[in-house]
């Protein structure tokens, strides 16, 4: 009983959050120029969208939600942020 007596006081606190409605903050997104879906790759080359697209093919197929979208944003990084020092990608 006395391990469960802070428990139950922090469980009885209220908790108050403030964030950026939807609204705000997609007025936000688009104030700053981001477009989605993206317009192209970085960089945008033929060899590098082959190879993007080939990624996303293979991440569509995984049936698992998480596993998917865990997938989906290390492709993404690499997608935008990864140097291409080849003509293929």
């Amino acid at each position: 009983m006395k391990n469960l007596l802070p428990t139950l006081i922090l469980t009885s606190i209220p908790f108050l959050t403030h964030g950026m409605s939807e609204d705000d903050r997609l007025n936000e997104y688009h104030a700053r120029g981001y477009e989605w879906p993206f317009q192209k790759l970085v960089p945008d080359t033929p060899g590098w969208k082959n190879i993007f697209k080939r990624r996303f093919e293979q991440i569509d197929r995984i049936e698992d939600s998480n596993l998917r979208y865990n997938a989906w944003v290390q492709v993404m990084s690499s997608a935008l942020t990864s140097p291409n020092f080849t003509e293929n990608g």
